[in-house]
């Protein structure tokens, strides 16, 4: 059999096979999930439940996450529950987060010790999230801990998120995307009530 007449059975092959599978894989995402439905031209049928955004962890004790200080030192999440706390998860390539720092910023230096903010950078090197984080007139403190760590013991997946917590160290308010000045205040004095 000659080069072309190869070249044009395997075609025909990858043709009827597509024909015959084609249908079958599109009824079903291939993992055992819901089917997706195609309708009329211009029309989609949404697969049940939709994706999550934001895991519901309202009520939930903060987990005992590790993380890293800028200086390397050993820290958890847990072992900072004692007062109000707001923990920004972030990163220097994320565009909402970069805007949102200086606004972080902002209501930290009004708020004084009423509350403790920690900037959770999920991505950067020290050096980085450091610098990043000055640039941004951030005066917190600034933890390290891989995105993976915070996907396992939290389930966020998107960023930025910003945690708000009690003295006691029950999250009372997950919120999953960028904050303002006047927001992130509002949200304090609702939440914590501070």
């Amino acid at each position: 059999m000659t080069r072309r007449g190869r070249l044009l059975t395997v075609l025909a092959v990858t043709l009827v096979g597509s024909a015959i599978v084609g249908p079958a894989l599109s009824r079903s995402n291939g993992d055992g999930g819901p089917e997706v439905r195609i309708g009329a031209p211009g029309t989609y049928d949404q697969p049940g439940g939709g994706i999550p955004t934001a895991p519901p962890l309202a009520g939930d004790q903060l987990p005992d996450l590790a993380a890293k200080t800028l200086a390397g030192a050993d820290v958890t999440l847990r072992g900072l529950i004692g007062q109000p706390l707001v923990i920004n998860i972030w990163y220097s390539a994320c565009v909402p987060c970069a805007k949102e720092l200086p606004e972080f910023a902002k209501v930290q230096k009004a708020l004084g010790d009423q509350v403790r903010f920690v900037g959770l950078n999920v991505q950067d090197g020290a050096d980085k999230a450091e610098k990043f984080a000055h640039d941004a007139g951030v005066g917190y403190e600034i933890l390290l801990t891989p995105y993976k760590n915070v996907i396992d013991a939290l389930e966020i997946q998107t960023t930025p998120s910003t945690l708000f917590i009690d003295a006691t160290g029950r999250i009372v308010e997950l919120h999953s995307s960028q904050l303002d000045a006047a927001t992130l205040r509002s949200l304090i004095s609702e939440k914590l009530g501070v």
